[in-house]
């Protein structure tokens, strides 16, 4: 038997169906057409179930046009099987424009193979609209072609996609703002602390436009009135370090305080202003200023917003902010958090200008009451200094002050009155009067700051102070001294060294009642020295205290100090390089060269029986006002006037106006005629006698 060979006898669904047919053998050749005509058949049949079962869209077409199509075909497109009867169904018809060109590639993979893959394409409805479908089809015959088209709407699948891009729109959309809120809270946090922390008008505003660029703007302004009639940038940022030497110009260049620009009607109206398209309205403003109008046309802002700083409802400034055009504008949370910066600035600007007004006056009335002039002593070597506090209102308490003694001895005060105001710096002047009433009748340091301590609990109870009195006798070196609650003196000695004089602590004034002040006592050699000072030349937040105290003595040492005044040098040498201080610095230096002889031409104490001490409450007390008197040094001009205090009962009957008991000493003060002493005094020992 010949070898068969193979012969075309059918096609289906584009696929060439062959069967071999032996040669000669009329039997095989007639099953080998029955074979195909079965295959021809369950290809027909799986290819109606498809297109009956309308699962997707099924055409028949040719060169002409479709010419058969399932349902689920005409639904996609819009059309009727009438309109398919009718031939108004064409390629041309249902296919967007856009996709002719792919259509025509699997035209000729039609015609190449047979079949073409499956592509995306769209095709219109028959209302207009897009859809987008997947194709892909086979030949199923060659003469004349003839082929089918598996259609697939891919409508729900767009719509998925496009609702999940949707979603994830909004979802980087509510990202967005809230990573913009957080950003714009921590900008206001910041800007908060800012204005919280800078009590210096001139630091407010350095900084105060930096805070705001890049974050809420591109560059910024802050625009503050310069006379009546023109505003002036007091404080100005921009990102782009060209376009800030442009900006820097309204540094100098004064603004009209009228006008037709945002800051302008924003510092007139006293509303915030947003402009859009700001370059464009550059050339609608005929009169502003040539050079005005060069610097704005090359700052190229395209969106600008201006808030007025309102202080007590009325404009004092304005803040203007400009963002570029490849930025987007400002919105509604911009607009609110700029208003609030605006606020906040405005509050911090006015609360650094009370500050300064408060910390002058403080000053001032500080000043005032400091001893301008020391009193003549030749003897002893003086020396003082006052820093004021540089920070707001951080001023007022701190004083020293030197009197003279009867019994060739001198007092040497140093205080601070607690807190930082004018209110402080009133207190501390009386307290400073009250201590020097009591330093007249009583010679012990100790009783001194007692008969303070009870003074003021009554006259300013919510008065509380530190204080060290001391008292050196100039013809012996001797140092009397009590303490309350001050930082310690520093003893230097003629060689050199240096000693605290910590033996004698004792509880701040005003602080308790009853309370016993303890009295030390040191020599002063030749050629040794004494430092008084207060708390803010040692104190520092970031460090202990006794690394303040070792530094000021080391200080003082390495100085090898040989005057009052090289020994304040010295201890002022602690706060240079500090940018700023915290707290108000008061220096006394003592220095006493030699000892001198007993002087017969001052005060001198008489009636005080040797070791006894006048204490509060003793039956021996001296009468207030009445005792060592001694000359008072000149204050501003004038002589300082003691305390009148007018004598009661019991100081009358204790100066002999009654009969006193033996034990009674009282202790008077004779003034040689040639020295005047204070009239308040005079008046005193005159109403005793």
């Amino acid at each position: 038997m010949n070898a068969g060979w193979p012969c075309r006898i059918g096609r289906t669904g584009g696929a060439e169906i062959s069967v071999p047919v032996p040669r000669g053998d009329s039997q095989s050749a007639v099953r080998a057409l029955a074979r195909m005509q079965a295959a021809l058949r369950e290809n027909a049949g799986l290819l109606d179930r498809l297109r009956e079962a309308n699962v997707l869209g099924v055409v028949a077409s040719s060169e002409q046009g479709a010419y058969d199509a399932n349902d689920a075909f005409l639904d996609i497109i819009g059309y009727s099987k009438e309109d398919l009867a009718a031939g108004r169904i064409s390629y041309q018809a249902i296919t967007a424009p856009g996709s002719a060109g792919r259509d025509r590639e699997a035209f000729r993979e039609l015609l190449s193979s047979g079949s073409f893959q499956p592509y995306e394409k769209e095709y219109l409805h028959r209302d207009g609209h897009r859809l987008p479908v997947l194709v892909g089809g086979a030949a199923v015959d060659a003469q004349p072609l003839r082929w089918v088209t598996f259609v697939i709407d891919l409508t729900p699948r767009q719509r998925a996609e496009q609702e999940r891009a949707a979603l994830l729109a909004r979802e980087q959309a509510a990202r967005a703002e809230a990573d913009s809120t957080h950003e714009q809270l921590n900008f206001l946090l910041r800007a908060s602390a800012f204005a919280a922390a800078t009590r210096n008008r001139h630091e407010l505003l350095e900084h105060a436009a930096q805070i705001v660029v890049p974050g809420l703007a591109d560059h910024c302004v802050v625009y503050l009135p310069s006379g009546a009639d023109a505003l002036y940038g007091a404080s100005v940022a921009h990102r782009d370090p060209e376009r800030a030497a442009v900006l820097a110009r309204f540094r100098d260049h004064k603004v009209p305080a009228a006008g037709p620009m945002a800051t302008q009607v924003a510092y007139s109206t006293g509303t915030t202003q947003i402009l859009r398209g700001a370059v464009g309205e550059l050339r609608q403003w005929s009169e502003m200023p040539a050079e005005l109008g060069d610097a704005l046309a090359r700052l190229r802002p395209d969106t600008v917003l201006a808030a007025p700083l309102l202080v007590e409802g009325r404009p004092a400034g304005v803040l203007t902010l400009g963002r570029d055009a490849d930025r987007p504008g400002f919105t509604e949370n911009d607009v609110e958090v700029a208003e609030e910066f605006a606020r906040r600035l405005a509050d911090a600007m006015a609360n650094a200008e009370t500050l300064a007004r408060e910390h002058t006056i403080a000053e001032t009335l500080q000043r005032a009451v400091l001893p301008d002039a020391f009193p003549d002593v030749p003897e002893l070597d003086l020396a003082s200094g006052y820093l004021p506090a540089s920070d707001g209102v951080h001023v007022g308490g701190d004083w020293y002050d030197v009197f003279l003694l009867c019994d060739n001895r001198v007092g040497l005060v140093i205080g601070d009155v607690a807190g930082h105001s004018i209110t402080s710096a009133s207190i501390m002047g009386q307290v400073r009067s009250m201590l020097r009433a009591y330093a007249i009748d009583r010679p012990d340091p100790g009783d001194v700051l007692q008969r303070t301590n009870a003074a003021l609990l009554r006259l300013l109870p919510e008065a509380i102070a530190s204080a060290v009195y001391a008292v050196l006798d100039l013809t012996t070196g001797e140092l009397v001294y009590a303490n309350a609650g001050h930082p310690p003196p520093l003893l230097i000695t003629g060689a050199g060294d240096t000693e605290y004089l910590g033996d004698a602590p004792g509880v701040l004034l005003g602080a308790s009642a009853g309370t016993s002040v303890r009295t030390g006592q040191r020599r002063l050699t030749p050629g040794g020295g004494l430092l008084l000072y207060t708390d803010g030349l040692i104190e520092d937040p970031c460090r202990d205290i006794d690394e303040g105290l070792n530094a000021l003595a080391a200080a003082v040492r390495r100085s090898g100090a040989r005057t009052a005044d090289q020994i304040r040098a010295a201890a002022e040498s602690l706060l240079q390089g500090e940018p700023s201080r915290a707290d108000d610095v008061c220096l006394l230096a003592a220095r006493l060269p030699a000892l001198r002889e007993r002087r017969q031409d001052l005060p001198k104490c008489r009636g005080r029986r040797r070791g006894h001490r006048n204490r509060p409450g003793d039956a021996g007390a001296a009468p207030r006002g009445i005792g060592q008197l001694g000359q008072w040094p000149r204050t501003h001009g004038r002589t300082s006037a003691l305390p009148s205090f007018a004598p009661s009962s019991s100081e009358r009957r204790a100066c002999g106006a009654l009969s006193r008991p033996s034990n009674i000493v009282t202790s008077e003060c004779s003034v040689p005629s040639s020295t005047s002493g204070s009239t308040a005094s005079s008046n005193a020992a005159r109403r005793c006698r």
